[in-house]
This record gives structure tokens, C-alpha cells and sequence, in this order.
């Protein structure tokens, strides 16, 4: 059988600062929601076979780096997921993304905050435990409608995995656990790449390692979205450069148009976290936007990054105490 060629990914030579975000939001649009919703890729309640499913979902990615999909969840689970979400957000149960209290955590932060620098608090959706039955209160209203939409998006990621090995030599071996997000306010989204290896990091003293990070899957449950406002704040901007290779530089991705993706229920966006800069449509008013986020990554690369980050920052200390002493 002829063995199909890797899609390589390239960093540019030259170290991006991906977090001196110009602080522009606005984008010229190559793809915009109509009055209908998003203009979707894939109807998932179309397709009777989940392999050929995978195999268009993939080859989208392959051509686009983005695949937009219906997902058809059942609308009682939606809105009863909604609920769930509103509940959690307003008694107070989003809390910090990652919390530092050693230094294991310190490098594990490290890794994730290109993917999570614009995530204030959110609510990570935890699976309950095998033959175990779900918890009263207020804290454990994710074990029911979000627990089983965290469940589904995982199962949906999985099965991408096979395709994405075969259309563009990618493979992961795990799933991250599902993220709630909640957007609102009057306020601004960075520009980003999820998996910005090869980029300094926010002090510029370091270039960032691969964190493994090989897709995102982004699924809204939004029920009150209106069309003909033309608002899609909570939603996505994602940039269309080649999908083949990380983008030259931020310039060069806030450079190309977007496809902007509505927070409205059912949408499911995937893309590949490594290759598509993207950033949160600019929020307005009190109204809240919730979405469901699920990273599939390479675990071993992960493990490799934060021996590699280890090594930097016992490097750097080195480097400090030396100094230090000169100065003595």
C-alpha cells in the first residue's frame, strides 16, 4: 500500500511573538453567518456512515484547516445543557483555567497558556466515575446534559483520529478534558495559535516547545442567538492561511481573511491547533456565550515539552546565579 505523505509543519525561522497582539479585532470576512446560521461543511444529521463522515470532516481540514458541522445533538440535551451552563456561571462555579502551586504545575501552565490566554475562569467538565451515579448540587450539574455533550465531543474527536492519520500524517493518542467557556462583557479576544511552538513566549525569553496540542474542537450551545442583529460576539474568527504549516508570523495571519463562526446552538467548529490562528469574536453587553472545548493531543510530545521547558528554566536559573556572582 502506498504511504501517504506527511503534511509537514514548519515554524518560521524567525521566533513570532503571538502574544503582542496588535490589538486589532476586526477582520476582512471570506465566510460570514446569513440569517440562516452558519453555513455549515458537514450535517452530521445527514451522514448514516461516521467513517465517511470522518473522511469529509478530515479532507475539509486538509483543504481549509477548519471544518464547520452541525452536529445534531438532540435539542432537549442542548437546552438542557444551556441551562446547566447559566446556573454554573451565575453561582460562582468558573474558577481560574490552571491553578500554580508547584512547579510541575508552574511547566504545566506553561504549556497551555497559548491555548488558554484569553479563558479568565471556566468550569472543566469531568467525567463521572465509572458505574458511579451523579452528584446533587449545584457544583455537580455537570454530571448530567454537559457531562453527556463532554462525552460525545470526545467520542466525535476520537473518531477523526484514523483520518487524520491518513490525509495528513497527524495522529494523537489523548484527549484533554472538555473546558465551559463562558464569553460576556465588553471586552476584546487575542489573536492565537492553540500550539504556537517555534514562538517566544509573553516575556520573549524563551521559544515555546511543540505542547501537543494537534486539534481543537469548539461546540456552542447558545440558544438566543438572532440573526438579523448581526452580532456574533462569543463566536470565532478563524484565519484562513495555508493549513499545510504553521503561519510565517501574526502579521501574516491577521493579514489573510476569516471565517467567522456564530455562537449558536449545535455549531461545531474543528480545526487544527497548530496551523489556524483564530481569536473570540469581541463580546458586548451582560448577555452570556457559552461553548464546549475539547483538545486531542499528543501526550508523549507534551511529556517531551515539559522536560524541555525544565530544562530552559534550570538553564535560565544558571544563568541568573552566574550573573549574580559576576555582580558580587
Amino acid at each position: 500500500m502506498k504511504k501517504t505523505p506527511k503534511i509537514k509543519t514548519k515554524a518560521s525561522k524567525e521566533a513570532m511573538r503571538w502574544g503582542a497582539d496588535d490589538g486589532s479585532t476586526s477582520a476582512e470576512l471570506a465566510q460570514q453567518p446569513g440569517l440562516g446560521g452558519n453555513d455549515f461543511d458537514v450535517l452530521m444529521q445527514h451522514e448514516a456512515d461516521g467513517v465517511l463522515a470522518a473522511k469529509k470532516i478530515v479532507a475539509k481540514l486538509k483543504e481549509r484547516g477548519v471544518c464547520l458541522c452541525q452536529a445534531n445533538a438532540p435539542q432537549q440535551l442542548v437546552v438542557a445543557a444551556y441551562d446547566e451552563a447559566e446556573s454554573l456561571w451565575e453561582e460562582g462555579n468558573f474558577v481560574p483555567p490552571l491553578r500554580v502551586h508547584d512547579d510541575a504545575s508552574l511547566l504545566e501552565s506553561r504549556l497551555w497558556r497559548p491555548a488558554l490566554q484569553d479563558e479568565d475562569r471556566v468550569y472543566w467538565v469531568k467525567g463521572s466515575p465509572e458505574g458511579g451515579e451523579a452528584t446533587a448540587g449545584t457544583a455537580a450539574l455537570a454530571t448530567n446534559a454537559l457531562r453527556l455533550l463532554a462525552g460525545n465531543l470526545k467520542d466525535f474527536g476520537a473518531g477523526l483520529n484514523d483520518q487524520l492519520q491518513s490525509q495528513l500524517g497527524l495522529s494523537f493518542n489523548r484527549l484533554g478534558q472538555t473546558m465551559l467557556s463562558c464569553y460576556t462583557g465588553d471586552r476584546t479576544y487575542a489573536l492565537h495559535l492553540d500550539n504556537c511552538h517555534g514562538s517566544e513566549d509573553e516575556d520573549g525569553g524563551s521559544v515555546l516547545p511543540d505542547n501537543g496540542l494537534r486539534l481543537t474542537l469548539v461546540y456552542y450551545i447558545n440558544l438566543y442567538w438572532d440573526p438579523e442583529t448581526g452580532y456574533n460576539g462569543g463566536g470565532l474568527d478563524v484565519h484562513l492561511t495555508d493549513p499545510s504549516k504553521t503561519p510565517e508570523s501574526a502579521a501574516a495571519a491577521r493579514g489573510t481573511r476569516a471565517l467567522r463562526i456564530a455562537p449558536h446552538a449545535d455549531t461545531l467548529a474543528i480545526f487544527l491547533s497548530d496551523r489556524m490562528a483564530h481569536r473570540v469574536v469581541e463580546t458586548k453587553g451582560t448577555d452570556p456565550r457559552f461553548c464546549l472545548t475539547l483538545w486531542c493531543l499528543d501526550g508523549e510530545i507534551m511529556q517531551k515539552a515539559a522536560r524541555t521547558l525544565n530544562t530552559m528554566r534550570v538553564a535560565q536559573r544558571q544563568t541568573d546565579d552566574s550573573d549574580a556572582e559576576d555582580k558580587g
